[in-house]
């Protein structure tokens, strides 16, 4: 059995409720991204961590993951964004039923890192992914309570998505 695994060999969390679930695997992700920009920090980059108060998979006009931030991390975001270019990333996934990932945004040319945790459900997999895999990349819409939003494109949907039989 995997930490994953219940005694019955599904999730965890199947004997718990679903908030506390996330709840728990939640922070342990933001414990990760905590680590992950430690590391970056004693390479000498700058960091930026945020953290949401809302995920959401969306498949709509402004279809990806839609991330709503505290206005004061969303604008040094910005800052950075109009001063910089984020032209890559990693994403780090752990599944548990509920499907986390730590997404790094990095700007090598002014060693600056911007960690956005997510998450999302097996419907998001389904709608979602079968959206970004037919238009071969998904998007992550950061954004303020005003609706103003910088969004990052991700050219490897594959990384959020796991594929069939993972």
């Amino acid at each position: 059995m995997t930490d994953d695994e219940g005694a019955a060999g599904g999730p965890a969390f199947a004997e718990m409720g679903a908030a506390s679930a996330v709840r728990e695997h939640w922070e342990d992700l933001i414990g990760d991204m905590e680590a992950t920009a430690a590391e970056f920090e004693d390479a000498g980059w700058e960091t930026l961590q945020l953290h949401p108060g809302d995920v959401t998979a969306v498949t709509g006009e402004r279809w990806g993951f839609d991330v709503l931030v505290p206005d004061d991390e969303f604008e040094r975001l910005r800052e950075w964004v109009d001063d910089g270019e984020f032209d890559e990333h990693d994403v780090y996934r752990v599944e548990s039923g509920i499907h986390f990932a730590l997404v790094v945004l990095k700007d090598e040319g002014d060693e600056r890192a911007v960690c956005c945790p997510l998450y999302y459900d097996d419907a998001a997999v389904e709608g979602l992914g079968e959206v970004a895999a037919g238009e071969g990349r998904v998007y992550t819409h950061v954004r303020n309570l005003a609706e103003e939003y910088v969004t990052f494109s991700h050219e490897e949907p594959e990384l959020f998505f796991p594929a069939d039989g993972d």
